[in-house]
């Protein structure tokens, strides 16, 4: 069996085409997901696009993401925390809808000062199995662009918890815009037509 290599790359050490076989990889590691859990019975029937962070990894009215657009809560201690802010005081983790497969594939820092050090992929309530993590103080701190590539998709099934932390360096931070790349699969006419 293979070793399996779980590591993050920055965008300036990759060529355009290297990039588009990152972003190829995940979307086939979701195509072929989504076909094998009988969301689609072809290629045909299923749409492949960009997450939405409210739409595909909220619910409003308990937690996550507040609007479409990536944001942490305010940092209030050192260690890993819940990459989602939190509505009505609530932190729960989203689960994903039942007609969707999630693939994350890349991860981006726009603070200045990044307090985010490396991000974590977890699956069920209290994270009970871990995906994959990625350490990206280095990447990010000493690099000009914000983003880096995971050397493997991160794919989460319908109804997963999607249980994502990120480690926090710094105890008081305001909050960190850490977004994500991930692509969504679905059956066509669920969200695009």
């Amino acid at each position: 069996m293979p070793l399996e290599k779980s590591y993050a790359v920055p965008t300036n050490e990759l060529t355009l085409t290297d990039i588009k076989g990152f972003k190829s990889a995940a979307q086939e590691a979701g195509i072929l997901r989504a076909l094998s859990l009988g969301i689609g019975s072809s290629r045909e029937e299923l749409v492949i696009r960009e997450a939405l962070p409210l739409t595909d990894m909220s619910l409003v009215t308990v937690n996550g993401y507040g609007t479409e657009y990536y944001i942490t809560d305010a940092i209030t201690a050192v260690g890993w925390q819940l990459v989602f802010n939190t509505v009505a005081g609530a932190v729960v983790s989203p689960v994903l809808a039942a007609n969707k497969v999630a693939v994350f594939y890349k991860v981006a820092d726009a603070d200045g000062d990044p307090a985010a050090t490396a991000v974590r992929f977890m699956v069920g309530p209290g994270g009970a199995t871990t995906k994959a993590v990625f350490p990206i103080q280095l990447g990010i701190d000493n690099k000009l662009e914000s983003d880096l590539y995971f050397s493997k998709p991160v794919v989460y099934d319908p109804q997963d918890t999607l249980f994502i932390q990120f480690y926090s360096r710094v105890a008081v931070h305001v909050a960190e815009e850490l977004s994500f790349g991930c692509y969504i699969i679905e059956r066509q006419g669920a969200t695009v037509s």
